[in-house]
């Protein structure tokens, strides 16, 4: 197996290379919060209701949760670079299909697939970043590689703005194509070492109960919010059946030899501190970001272009902030970066949401500017740290275990919060609707887009306010539990200790 430094290999190559990981990142990373600003646009488009536009969002992410690690396995079994292009071009089909898709059921079947290509290129582009590093310049490389990410994450609202708003949401998808095929040319050139496990195997029967684990946990999670309401349905015992298989699964990966999840490498304490930070984090700046651009434009009554414009203050402080996070993990590693950082993102994300029930804009964007600031001091040391503690021949397994961990928090950050947002709507039967259909203000106090701009175009102002207030209500209550969730980043990051011998 090649190491960083023993490969032959040109700066240029480097760099190539590292800008061919990158830009495949940050279109994985762009398409989990592109389609928040969208959503209203696809809602009125498609005619889906709350629910199916739930699953837009989080089918993406929660097929990303399940399949990481398999992804891993397979770049692992036939060589990274060739994973990563068959990703690449899944990917890229998939966000045709997506962009073309007639209905519901065919956009949310294209967003999975999409996961697919993702999950094939996110833990290979990884593993390939960190392995063909100049020695000594892992960190300052991994914040590239991971800032990019980022940005593709904090951008996605704003780019969905423009795109949607100007274009139709389709084109929030085709922007992937140029994206992918510039990806293909570069890769082409570079030609990056294989970085295969010749012994390689694939468990797919771990692979199934880990995604059927998986999905019952996060739908039975999504539905809390209605036991407020209604009181338990059938898909909230999914919460428990989804926990015991997860344990099963984890039982069996600690007694196979060749475990689809490293779960072992978690006995490594640092590591453990690592992969749960990346969860938290991501939980808390995912959650945030989705239900950001959807409270835009109901309670603040913004187009989707001016939602986008409205997340700049997220985005433009990790700019600046990631490469010092970078340059700062070489020298003095995680614990005293992402102890300070995790308690300023929790009281951002925290200020988030008491902004939010005022009705704040200026509360926002100063929240907005302190959790975009301080993220990138958690997840740049997190991640690069992660990847750092094993040698080349492990890192598509440490990947697997570090993007698993980062995509369940993204998930269960967005199911959360929508479990938040729906165990705090507003009360129709309080509301009067004038000529609007009850069962239409109804939909629009669970939050249905396209029955929210009837009531808005077609009921009394009073109406129409109080219906704003309360959907501001829920979202900062959804913002204060993501809040607190990131804030236990403080006591895992207190727990953080260097790999032996640095």
């Amino acid at each position: 197996m090649e190491t960083a430094g023993t490969l032959d290999m040109s700066p240029l190559k480097r760099r190539v290379i590292l800008l061919a990981m990158t830009g495949s990142l940050a279109m994985i990373f762009m398409d989990s919060t592109v389609v928040g600003v969208a959503l209203p646009s696809i809602g009125a488009g498609l005619e889906l209701g709350e629910e199916s536009l739930f699953w837009v969002v989080n089918g993406y992410l929660l097929a990303l949760a399940a399949l990481l690690a398999i992804g891993g396995r397979i770049g692992d079994a036939i060589g990274k670079p060739l994973a990563f292009t068959i990703g690449v071009v899944v990917f890229a089909l998939s966000s045709l299909a997506c962009g073309l898709s007639p209905d519901g059921t065919t956009l949310i079947a294209a967003r999975i697939g999409q996961a697919v290509g993702a999950v094939l290129m996110q833990p290979a582009s990884s593993a390939i970043a960190i392995s063909t590093a100049a020695p000594g310049t892992e960190g300052r490389t991994m914040g590239i590689y991971v800032g990019v990410s980022m940005l593709g994450l904090l951008v996605g609202p704003l780019l969905g703005g423009v795109l949607t708003e100007h274009f139709g949401w389709p084109s929030i998808f085709y922007v992937n194509l140029p994206i992918a095929v510039n990806t293909l040319v570069l890769l082409a050139w570079a030609r990056p070492p294989r970085f295969q496990d010749a012994e390689g195997r694939i468990p797919w029967g771990d692979a199934t109960l880990l995604a059927v684990s998986l999905s019952a946990f996060i739908l039975g999670t999504q539905t809390l919010g209605q036991v407020v309401r209604s009181g338990w349905s059938v898909a909230t015992v999914g919460v428990p059946i989804g926990l015991l298989g997860i344990a099963w699964f984890v039982r069996r990966q600690f007694h196979d030899a060749k475990p689809l999840i490293g779960v072992a490498l978690l006995r490594d304490r640092g590591f453990l501190v690592d992969a749960t930070l990346l969860g938290l984090m991501n939980f808390a700046l995912t959650g945030a970001i989705i239900n950001l651009s959807v409270l835009l434009q109901t309670s603040f009554g913004f187009e989707p272009l001016q939602a986008g414009i409205a997340t700049l203050p997220l985005v433009v402080p990790v700019i600046f902030m990631l490469q010092a996070a970078g340059r700062l993990f070489d020298r003095i590693g995680v614990r005293p970066l992402a102890v300070p950082a995790a308690v300023l993102v929790a009281l951002s994300t925290i200020g988030m949401g008491f902004a939010a029930q005022a009705m704040s804009l200026t509360g926002l964007v100063i929240a907005m500017i302190g959790l975009g600031a301080s993220n990138a001091f958690v997840t740049m040391p997190a991640n690069t740290d992660g990847m750092q503690r094993f040698g080349p021949e492990k890192r598509g397994l440490a990947s697997g275990v570090l993007q698993t961990f980062r995509m369940t928090g993204a998930t269960l950050g967005v199911a959360v919060t929508a479990s938040v947002i729906a165990g705090f709507d507003a009360d129709p039967s309080m509301m009067d609707g004038g000529d609007v259909p009850p069962e239409t203000l109804a939909a629009a106090c669970r939050g249905d887009f396209e029955a929210f701009t009837i009531v808005v175009a077609d009921a009394p102002p009073a109406c129409v306010e109080a219906l704003r207030v309360a959907n501001a209500a829920g979202t900062g209550w959804a913002f204060v539990v993501a809040g607190v969730v990131a804030g236990l980043g403080v006591i895992v990051a207190l727990a953080w200790r260097p790999p032996a011998g640095r």
